[in-house]
């Protein structure tokens, strides 16, 4: 019996050694695999770091609609951007086909890359643009400018723009039309848009601008959206043309938002502007921008002037153009309103090489013009519900109305020696020759769908009423179709006036 218990005690003995044995092995295994799982997490941690700061060193692409695609460095050192600007029209115009004024022909109205690069987080910043619009209307280059962003080196600083085909902000520049891109309303007002100073482009110059600058240090809860000034070349020439002559052009323009920072919806949507363009004429010169007055239509086929003072008709002197806006925006809702002057000097000097220069203008034959718009934009539905909607929201509705009216008169009365009858003489042929003043009435509808982000398909229908059009053939009575017989004066009498209806059908994309 004794035997036994000391077999089972060895026994014993034995098996306990034993699971001693594997337990500290067992042990041993699970402290070697940590310590690998914890190197392998490590190791984990590093190529993830790796990866990491491989992706932050590469370049970001962004994509905004009506910005197009931006490439830039991790850094910010430098940036490419490209976008595309593309508005195609088909035409139904009031009138005779063979002036022009034809039926269901497509115009590119516009067809316009760009491209801007980046330096040193827009420190520097170089843009060009193509303007390759239709029915011959285009020109090559639509901006040509390199800028330096001073206000990133100090706040009081300007943003500085030089080139060959600047753009600036015109009088009343937002107000006029609100947005080619996405507003409701067809073309800037007829005033505007034909003065020459137009959109601000020119041919060359420098322009310095103040943006976003807030007034909450003053105690107005509001910002100066913008504040410029320049002296450039407005519509004198082509891109880049030396004009050959010392008497330079300018132009100043602000506009304020005085409750922007206020979380009242109903005040801070209000912006007023103001601009002015003060131009020289100079008849040695081979161009000038504002060497004259015209009022065309806004059709790009068959356009008709309607109101015109002649070419080269203003004399040597100061020519000022400029006026008030007000924009107002709440929820789905824009009114805009506008006022615009422009006032000729015209001084002893005549217009360049014109017989009417030196006759009228000697005997301070003075040109005057008036304008004004009021405008409407409401986005009446879009898939979230009835007013809401936005040109980036698909399925939105713009609807938008607009009246303006502009007035034009070449002074010919007694007191100042000057006879209409001498206008008419000394600009024979042109459409002055048989009134020296116009009123034009221009009422506007438009309705607009959005397919897509910054993608619009609209039409737009403008009715026009004229107090004062030309009757000879070929002039804008003719032309239009209102006087069927334009020789026989009695059904087509000097001056008539008349009315006309042009629809615009619409495409129009911002990449």
């Amino acid at each position: 019996m004794k035997r036994m218990f000391s077999v089972l005690g060895l026994i014993a003995a034995f098996l306990l050694a034993a699971g001693a044995v594997s337990a500290q092995s067992i042990d041993e295994r699970i402290k070697a695999l940590e310590k690998e799982l914890s190197e392998l997490k490590e190791q984990q941690i590093e190529i993830k770091k790796e990866a990491t700061s491989a992706a932050a060193a590469m370049p970001s692409f962004i994509y905004r609609p009506g910005s197009g695609l931006m490439i830039e460095a991790a850094d910010k050192s430098w940036s490419w951007r490209t976008g595309f600007e593309a508005q195609m029209r088909y035409y139904f115009l009031s009138g005779r086909d063979q002036a022009g004024r034809s039926n269901g022909e497509l115009e590119g109205r516009r067809f316009r890359p760009e491209f801007y690069l980046c330096i040193n987080n827009c420190l520097w910043q170089v843009d060009w643009r193509l303007d390759l619009d239709g029915f011959g209307g285009n020109t090559a280059l639509q901006r040509g400018v390199i800028y330096f962003d001073a206000a990133q080196l100090n706040p009081w600083l300007p943003r500085v723009q030089l080139g060959m085909d600047t753009t600036n902000s015109g009088p009343s520049s937002l107000s006029r039309q609100g947005s080619g891109n996405v507003g409701a309303q067809a073309e800037y007002d007829l005033h505007t848009q034909n003065n020459s100073f137009n959109t601000g482009s020119a041919s060359y110059g420098m322009t310095l601008t103040w943006d976003d600058r807030s007034l909450s240090a003053i105690g107005i809860p509001g910002r100066i959206a913008r504040f410029e000034t320049g002296m450039n070349a407005y519509g004198e020439g082509g891109d880049g043309t030396q004009i050959r002559t010392d008497r330079k052009d300018f132009h100043v323009y602000g506009n304020i938002q005085p409750m922007s920072q206020l979380k009242n919806k109903w005040l801070n949507g209000l912006l007023f502007e103001y601009g002015a363009w003060f131009c020289n004429v100079d008849g040695r010169a081979v161009a000038n921008g504002c060497n004259s007055y015209r009022v065309q239509d806004n059709s790009r086929g068959g356009r008709q002037t309607l109101f015109t003072s002649g070419s080269n008709t203003i004399g040597d002197g100061l020519h000022v153009a400029h006026g008030p806006g007000v924009v107002y925006t709440v929820g789905p809702y824009t009114l805009r309103a506008m006022g615009h002057w422009q006032i000729s000097e015209d001084g002893g000097g005549a217009g360049p090489g014109t017989t009417f220069g030196t006759n009228v203008n000697s005997t301070r034959g003075k040109k005057r013009a008036h304008s004004w718009l009021i405008g409407h934009d409401l986005y009446l539905w879009s898939p979230k519900g009835f007013l809401t909607g936005s040109a980036t929201q698909p399925g939105s509705v713009l609807a938008g109305w607009h009246f303006e009216r502009v007035d034009m008169s070449v002074g010919c009365n007694g007191s100042t020696g000057i006879s209409c009858a001498s206008i008419a003489a000394a600009v024979t042929g042109s459409h002055l020759n048989q009134f020296h003043r116009n009123r034009i009435i221009l009422r506007e509808w438009d309705l607009w769908y959005v397919i897509a982000p910054r993608l619009n398909v609209g039409v737009n229908v403008l009715w026009y009423d004229a107090a004062n059009l030309t009757n000879q053939v070929n002039g804008a009575a003719h032309n239009l179709g209102i006087c069927n017989t334009p020789v026989n004066a009695s059904t087509c009498r000097t001056g008539i006036g008349g009315d006309w209806v042009d629809v615009f059908l619409n495409l129009r994309m911002q990449f």
